[in-house]
């Protein structure tokens, strides 16, 4: 992905989640890039999407911490 598919995808889910993208959703929100289950385990380990907090038993990421999280798993293909 280039910076300008990141920026598109940044706007898009900003419109969607204003506050932040919900751990449940988080699959859906990148296209199942990301799964709520493996996201769960990295915030265990500390290795998750910084930033993260709760709104009762929800764990909400922001969009732009997650933008930077996927920007930081790319590498490009052979």
């Amino acid at each position: 992905m280039n910076a300008q598919v990141l920026q598109q995808l940044e706007k898009k889910l900003s419109e969607k989640f204003p506050i932040g993208i919900p751990r449940k959703e988080i699959g859906r929100a990148t296209g199942n890039v990301l799964h709520p289950r493996t996201q769960a385990n990295l915030d265990c380990l500390g290795e998750g999407i910084k930033g993260r907090f709760k709104i009762g038993r929800n764990t909400i990421y922001p969009v732009q911490n997650v933008i930077d999280f996927l920007q930081s798993k790319m590498t490009t293909a052979a």
